[in-house]
């Protein structure tokens, strides 16, 4: 019997692929909207029940080093690890081979930039003392939420901490490691992450970004930048 070939209109391939992305999500678990998410490649997603994983328009997981040659060395990456975790990742925000876990909650603002292999840990997954490792590791962890608000870039192979807040706009150097709060349009780098600069922008332009005026707004802790 002869095969029959279906040739698919470039339209029709696009429909399929955001049909095949969005029923992947769904059936991982993860809220979404049709449409809302491209895949590039397949993300790991593992989902404790109750928890949830949230994810806007206009996102894309890479998780394909052929799309980003910049080092990608696993899949991207999305854990909950308690009934109560909430991941959140905001509307067109990118990340390639990046792992968010999360025990507690982690917010990924909007048009947040994720570098190759960042990882985010709302929690320090083992106990301190080796005695709560053994018998009641859980109750021991500690962890604390992780919020990055919008226009955040994070370079390759960074790590953020729990309980890290990282501003709007700020920019973290490729391999480093964020223990503490990073302020808005400020770039910090290294082990652990120390101010480097403020972010160069002028009134129109942060304007054009933000939809408001930069000295309403941006407000630096002259300490936390020294």
């Amino acid at each position: 019997m002869e095969k029959i070939h279906i040739i698919h209109s470039d339209a029709e391939r696009v429909e399929i692929k955001k049909r095949q992305d969005y029923e992947y999500l769904i059936s991982h678990g993860v809220e979404t909207e049709y449409g809302n998410v491209k895949l590039q490649s397949l993300p790991i997603i593992v989902k404790v029940p109750n928890s949830h994983i949230k994810i806007e328009k206009g996102v894309t997981l890479v998780s394909d080093p052929r799309v980003n040659p910049s080092g990608i060395v696993h899949p991207c990456t999305l854990v909950t690890q308690s009934s109560q975790a909430c991941i959140i990742i905001g509307k067109d925000s990118g990340m390639s081979g990046a792992t968010i876990c999360c025990m507690k909650k982690v917010v990924i603002g909007e048009y947040v930039g994720l570098g190759a292999n960042v990882s985010i840990f709302d929690n320090d997954f083992h106990a301190v003392n080796p005695y709560y490792r053994k018998f009641n590791n859980v109750e021991y962890t500690k962890c604390k939420e992780v919020i990055i608000d919008d226009f955040v870039w994070v370079g390759a192979n960074s790590i953020i901490l729990k309980g890290v807040h990282i501003g709007c706009g700020a920019v973290i150097g490729a391999g480093s490691v964020v223990t503490s709060d990073v302020p808005e349009l400020c770039v910090y780098a290294g082990n652990p992450a120390k101010f480097v600069k403020k972010v160069d922008i002028t009134d129109e332009q942060y304007k054009a970004v933000f939809g408001k005026n930069k000295d309403a707004f941006l407000i630096y802790d002259d300490n936390a930048t020294r």
